[in-house]
């Protein structure tokens, strides 16, 4: 019969079955007015016609089957059934569903995080041939650092390796929006940067060659800034917006898939110097990408870059002194930077937590496999094929698999919105993550394929045992070891890895800045262009503020990304033969910065009010600078020169970390701030017991009401910060160690008390021969313990391995740590002896009459 006549007869329900009903019967009546009308009596007519028509229930099944879709309706009465077994058993089903539900929560909302950072950036459409080159000095020990113009030029200036290259500079504006001053971040490109990435404008154009001349001020603004401010008009093109006091043009608007680098909302055309494109070193701070050559695959360009290098480390001894070298990567490792490796880290872990959630779900359902033997024999017997079997305990399990994973996409959509408020490195990224399809998708298939996982060996299992259960019970509970030694194994590798992450977390956080972090309150704001006094009014305002112990001015502040780098000079010192070029990091502050910071100043002055602008240049340096260059003579009176000529050193302070805590700082130069004006922002540093956030943008109000005030943090919160990605791996990590360490000693246990519930009339009658408690607990413990033990060998053989990949995200700890590995050891075996005691204990109080009495 057609599909469509089937569907219009099932749409007829019930009427259709009251129909088949009476024709059976008017056939039955039929039948027994023949036999009746050829002389039998109606008794035997009757039983004739049934010996002829055969089970009426067997003929509607054949005429439903003409009619109705006899497999789906067969997977339908197994659901159902199915549903009534979850709801008759709801510890058991909230159990599965639980486990099941964090494991793919997990693996979903940390796969989300990946496919935006790592596997496919930002989003971006066209990224799979893009590379990024960076500068690697050896000898100062620099890996991936920015580029210099020079670098730009000479990637440029390999066509048969790209196709095209663009650099990249970070610009921030002061933004005029109906008579209100705000911040606009945004990036400063060459002409061929859209083209590197494949992208092609929304609206308008992207960068021409005129718009690199000085009286041409172009702008393409970024999708989202378009909708907000211009509510997406086309006409936005050719107007003009104000950034920092200057007119510019719109010229196009980026496509909303477009979203590099996160955060940016206008791009302006960036003109580099003839002196920025001949002098290697010279102000490292470009982003350079690259676009490969049809045909030419990651690592030729690398190979290429690599050989072009090679040449030049052998014309210029100076740069093969210090190990120069230019490094390639893809697109995808330069936008995940720190994030990488964490990120791969933590997907390992979540799918540790949802392969051990399964084998603790397949552990019950095997636990459980004991009560159902008889249903399933009885439903063989009566002639159910093995394949209904199997798929009635599939469905089962993948209905448990499924109800646990619409939990963990719930839990994941919750773990996203959590995960990108951390505050992280990379927090604007990671502001980008989102459940996509794909994402739903991948965490249905997961939910779908841990349903199989966990229940294709109990239904097998069980199946055996509805035919052979004297036979089976052995591997059966071969079976459950294995998933016992599984999870302990997962267990102890996350459980290690926690613990070497906290020891290391403790060791950092043990580290002294070189400052009093408490109470310390900083925010930026661009410097106005036509306000030559406003700095000093600011901070004759903020000192004059209520609870205001001290404040400083100053660019940058620690913790911010880290001092301005740059090569400096010493008068009257050359370098020797060999020796690296000399960098160091520049702080420009006010006076009172030292006092506002707490750091201390070991020798000579600090900067005052007489260092104006029109006073002799003048510097602080810090001790490590002191040390390393005037080991044997007093800096004070000495004369360096970093961004300006020559400036004497008037005062030696102490050592700061600026960057992270564990990573000690370059060379520190501290400048007034007035005496050095080249940057157009500036933070205020703020020392009170209160909280100060109020305080900096009412004193900025106050002096100049066009300024704008954006990230204003305290100085614990951008410490909190930088130690933010090792905080939240051992955060998450010792989430999923303590969820495994439970399941691992939640199958124990269940394992235990299965064996026990099973030889209950063994144990009666051991003791009635005269068998001790004791012996009895000694029995079970051993039989539990050997599983874990085991497990627990196994899980160190699997720490020793996977440990190399954590030491880099280790601080002053031993990746192979053998006190850590005993101590975990340790612990995890406590809490099996705890799983095996408690069963083990029950088994050795049964009553001897009772349990020869049970069945």
């Amino acid at each position: 019969m057609k599909l469509w006549n089937r569907l219009l007869l099932r749409l007829r329900g019930g009427r259709l079955e009251a129909e088949l009903n009476d024709e059976i019967l008017l056939h039955r009546e039929m039948l027994e007015a023949d036999f009746i009308r050829a002389g039998m009596t109606p008794r035997d007519a009757a039983q004739a016609a049934a010996r002829q028509f055969g089970n009426p229930s067997a003929a509607a099944d054949f005429s439903r089957d003409e009619w109705s879709f006899p497999r789906f309706d067969a997977v339908l009465k197994d659901l159902r059934f199915a549903c009534r077994l979850m709801l008759r058993n709801p510890l058991l089903t909230c159990a599965a569903a639980l486990t099941v539900a964090f494991g793919v929560g997990a693996n979903t909302a940390i796969l989300s995080m990946l496919e935006i950072v790592l596997l496919n950036p930002l989003g971006m459409r066209h990224t799979d041939g893009v590379m990024v080159a960076r500068v690697r000095i050896d000898k100062i020990q620099m890996r991936r650092a920015p580029d210099s113009g020079v670098e730009f030029r000479e990637i440029q200036s390999m066509p048969d390796a790209f196709c095209a290259a663009a650099a990249m500079e970070n610009r921030a504006w002061n933004y005029q929006n109906g008579g209100q001053a705000t911040r606009l971040l945004g990036q400063a490109v060459t002409p061929d940067f859209f083209r590197v990435f494949g992208e092609d404008p929304a609206l308008g154009r992207f960068f021409a060659p005129e718009d690199r001349q000085e009286d041409q001020h172009s702008v393409v603004l970024a999708y989202a800034m378009w909708q907000s401010q211009f509510g997406g008009d086309p006409s936005a093109i050719g107007r003009k917006i104000v950034l920092d006091d200057q007119p510019y043009s719109i010229v196009g608007v980026a496509a909303a898939e477009f979203l590099f680098p996160a955060g940016a909302q206008a791009w302006i055309p960036l003109v580099l110097s003839p002196a920025r494109l001949q002098q290697r070193g010279m102000n490292m701070d470009l982003a350079v990408f690259a676009r490969l050559r049809n045909g030419v695959s990651p690592a030729q360009a690398v190979g290429r870059v690599n050989r072009y290098v090679a040449g030049l480390l052998a014309s210029t001894a100076d740069l093969a002194k210090v190990g120069y070298g230019i490094e390639l990567d893809r697109f995808a490792v330069y936008v995940a930077g720190d994030l990488r490796g964490p990120l791969w880290l933590l997907w390992a872990a979540a799918l540790v937590v949802l392969l051990t959630g399964c084998a603790n779900v397949a552990g019950l359902l095997l636990t459980r496999s004991a009560s159902r033997r008889r249903e399933i024999a009885i439903r063989l017997s009566v002639g159910a094929t093995r394949w209904q079997i199997v798929r009635q305990l599939l469905l089962e399990s993948l209905l448990l698999g499924m109800a646990g994973g619409v939990a963990g996409l719930c839990m994941a959509k919750l773990a996203v919105s959590l995960l990108t408020r951390v505050s992280l490195p990379g927090r604007q990224l990671l502001a980008l993550v989102s459940l996509n399809h794909r994402l739903l998708l991948y965490g249905v298939a997961l939910a779908m394929i841990s349903g199989l996982l966990f229940g294709l060996v109990p239904a097998l299992q069980l199946l055996r045992e509805s035919q052979t259960s004297a036979m089976v019970r052995s591997r059966r509970r071969r079976f459950q070891d294995a998933f016992v030694t599984a999870q302990v194994a997962g267990a102890f590798v996350l459980v290690v890895t926690t613990v070497l992450l906290l020891r290391s977390l403790w060791a950092v956080q043990q580290i002294q800045p070189g400052f009093d972090p408490q109470h310390l309150t900083t925010a930026f704001f661009t410097k106005p262009k036509n306000d030559p006094g406003f700095q000093d009014r600011l901070q004759s305002a903020l000192q004059a503020s209520p609870g205001v112990e001290s404040a400083a001015l100053a660019y940058p502040v620690p913790f911010d990304g880290g001092g301005l780098t740059s090569g400096f000079s010493i008068r009257d010192r050359q370098r020797q033969p060999g020796e690296p070029e000399w960098h160091g990091e520049a702080y420009f502050v006010s006076p009172e910065y030292l006092r506002t910071m707490r750091i201390p100043l070991l020798r000579g002055r600090d900067i005052s009010e007489t260092d104006t602008a029109a006073a002799p240049l003048v510097c602080l340096i810090d001790r490590r600078l002191a040390e390393r260059f005037f080991p044997n003579q007093d800096p004070i009176g000495q004369q360096i020169s970093m961004y300006r000529d020559w400036a004497r050193i008037v005062g030696v302070v102490g050592t700061v970390r600026a960057t992270t805590l564990e990573e000690g700082s370059r060379p520190v130069v501290y400048y007034p701030l007035v005496q050095v004006p080249f940057f157009t922002q500036s933070a205020a540093v703020v020392r009170s017991g209160l909280s100060a956030a109020k305080t900096i943008r009412e004193a900025v109000r106050r002096t100049n009401g066009s300024v704008p005030v954006f990230d204003v943090r305290t100085m614990q919160e951008r410490i909190g910060e930088s130690l933010g990605i090792r905080r939240i791996l051992a955060a998450l990590l010792s989430v999923f160690g303590g969820i495994s360490l439970l399941l691992a000693t939640i199958g124990l246990y269940g394992v235990i008390a299965q064996v026990v519930s099973e030889r209950t009339q063994e144990i009666g009658i051991r003791m009635t021969l005269g068998a001790q408690p004791a012996q009895i607990v000694a029995q079970f413990a051993r039989q539990g313990l050997r599983a874990g033990l085991f497990g627990l060998a196994l899980g160190a053989v699997a720490a020793v391995y996977t440990q190399s990949w954590l030491a880099s995200s280790l601080y002053h700890t031993q990746s192979l740590d053998v006190a850590t590995f005993a101590a975990v050891a340790a612990g995890i075996l406590l809490l099996l002896l705890a799983a095996v005691w408690w069963p083990s204990r029950k088994a050795s109080k049964i009553d001897p009459q009772a349990a020869l009495r049970y069945e």
